[in-house]
């Protein structure tokens, strides 16, 4: 939970308006509904009922959607294919009320001291020319006091909030303490999402071999593996512990290429819904968008980062389905699922989650069918998005103890990690001592195998070649010796290693 303090210190940042820790947030309550959108269903226009739940203008869902589609235009094009954000020329264009505007202006204001009109319009991600008209409504009111021209030629004043202006802010942050780069409607949202998604960016052969390059696997598998991943499906990987699952996602997980877009915050229903997140999202220096290249027309409420890879484990709790609303920041965090648009969503460990696994994959993988999610708000209004990335999962359960048919039909791509073989094996503990810089004498590996794979009560898995180097290694240490992997050596690792592994060997082919 952020408190007063934390936000001061962030928004004090000119550089990094949206820096924050993140954190789990309590969610509200996921709302659901059976009415599918006619600006994201690509089958049918279904109506919404008369009953349907009106948004922050007070229109209807049938309302919304029309005034959506009206506002739905073509995106231009950049010369490498990709959506050329334009900036908002006038308050119209931003389709924020300059009440919220004006709010948002003197909470910058409160947190940077007194600031310049350029560094009020950095903040704010929005032209020069609104930020002017901004200033002029509050100098008029007296909200704001002209300090000083920081530059006689451009006419640049530094400007500073008044006691009355003291007074406006203290009420703007009982509503909402959010106060970075404007936020942009849940239409054009909506709008900059669809338009990325008809681009699909397909997985290159580096990532697919970066994934698998640390490992040692049978030709069938790696090439299961990498059909999987290229595919840009839901995948699982399945198979017992210690062979690799998580290291291939996490692998592939950093070697995402390409790049995407996404807005530091959307704002929906009276409500601000913080989507960047500098712990996850890596952005990218674009100098054609740049203002130096006399291409200041980029709209700076959204930011070019790279293709969004998330990584879940055990640690996820129910909270992190849906949107976690901040009491006290009194603005929303956009779920990890809505973070990794347009990107890979990984769960590692699945299954071992705070969360049953039926209900997190009827939560993401329903969505992901049908192109569109709906998020919950604590007030009961329901946010409707366009839908698209890669989810991938790895478990060491038994996969029909994890989904039943009908959601594991969602999954198209299932692969089995499995066990290595006696040479597969041979070359994972030749290449940890290599690794670990480990001299083996001759016929070693060989023994060492043997050893490993005649033991009824084993069932030799990928990361125990790890485990045998690293003992090998202390116990070298605590005899005062140089390591080196031999029959004897060997056999007094063995020992350490082998008891405790029968103890706790379980899992079944």
């Amino acid at each position: 939970m952020e408190t007063e303090s934390t936000l001061r210190d962030e928004s004090a940042n000119p550089d990094d308006d949206a820096a924050t820790r993140h954190e789990d947030r309590p969610a509200g309550e996921a709302l659901r509904t059976r009415v599918v959108p006619s600006f994201l269903s690509r089958d049918s226009a279904t109506e919404a009922p008369a009953d349907a739940p009106e948004d922050e203008h007070g229109d209807s869902m049938s309302q919304f959607i029309s005034r959506t589609m009206e506002t739905v235009a073509e995106v231009p094009q950049s010369d490498d294919g990709g959506p050329i954000l334009r900036a908002p020329s006038s308050f119209g264009e931003v389709g924020l009320s300059k009440a919220f505007l004006t709010d948002l202006t003197l909470k910058i204001m409160h947190y940077s001291g007194a600031p310049s009109m350029s560094h009020l319009a950095k903040r704010l991600g929005l032209a020069g020319e609104i930020v002017s008209q901004i200033l002029e409504t509050l100098t008029e009111e007296r909200l704001v006091v002209i300090l000083s021209q920081s530059d006689l030629y451009t006419g640049n004043y530094r400007y500073r909030l008044s006691e009355k202006g003291q007074a406006r802010v203290s009420e703007a942050l009982e509503r909402t303490r959010y106060a970075g780069p404007a936020p942009v409607t849940a239409e054009q949202y909506t709008r900059v999402m669809q338009k990325l998604f008809e681009e699909k960016q397909e997985v290159s052969r580096h990532e697919i071999t970066e994934a698998v390059k640390d490992l040692v696997l049978t030709s069938d598998v790696s090439d299961a593996v990498a059909r999987a991943l290229f595919s840009g499906k839901t995948t699982l990987l399945f198979g017992p512990s210690g062979n690799g699952k998580s290291m291939i996602l996490e692998n592939f997980a950093q070697a995402l290429d390409g790049h995407s877009y996404l807005p530091y915050a959307i704002y929906a229903y009276g409500q601000v819904i913080r989507v960047f997140d500098p712990s996850i999202h890596v952005p990218i220096d674009d100098d054609s968008d740049s203002e130096e290249n006399g291409k200041s027309d980029f709209d700076r409420r959204w930011i070019k980062v790279r293709r969004p890879a998330i990584i879940l484990g055990a640690e996820m709790d129910r909270g992190a389905l849906d949107l976690g609303y901040d009491p006290q920041a009194r603005f929303y965090q956009a779920p990890a699922h809505l973070k990794a648009q347009n990107g890979v969503l990984v769960v590692d460990d699945f299954g071992r989650q705070r969360v049953t696994t039926t209900d997190l994959l009827t939560r993401w993988l329903i969505p992901l069918e049908r192109g569109w999610d709906s998020l919950g708000m604590v007030t009961g209004e329901k946010l409707t998005v366009p839908f698209r990335l890669q989810l991938l999962f790895g478990t060491n359960a038994r996969v029909r103890e994890v989904a039943d048919d009908a959601l594991l039909r969602r999954i198209l791509y299932k692969v089995r990690i499995p066990n290595p073989d006696r040479a597969n094996f041979g070359e994972i503990l030749r290449r940890e001592c290599r690794a670990k810089t480990v001299p083996v004498e001759d016929d070693a590996i060989e023994y060492a195998v043997e050893k490993l794979f005649n033991e009824e009560t084993l069932k030799p898995r990928a990361s125990y070649a790890g485990n045998i180097v690293d003992i090998l290694l202390e116990n070298a240490a605590f005899d005062g010796v140089s390591p080196v992997l031999s029959r004897e050596s060997f056999d007094k690792t063995f020992t350490l290693f082998v008891t405790s592994e029968r103890e706790t060997e379980d899992f079944e082919d």
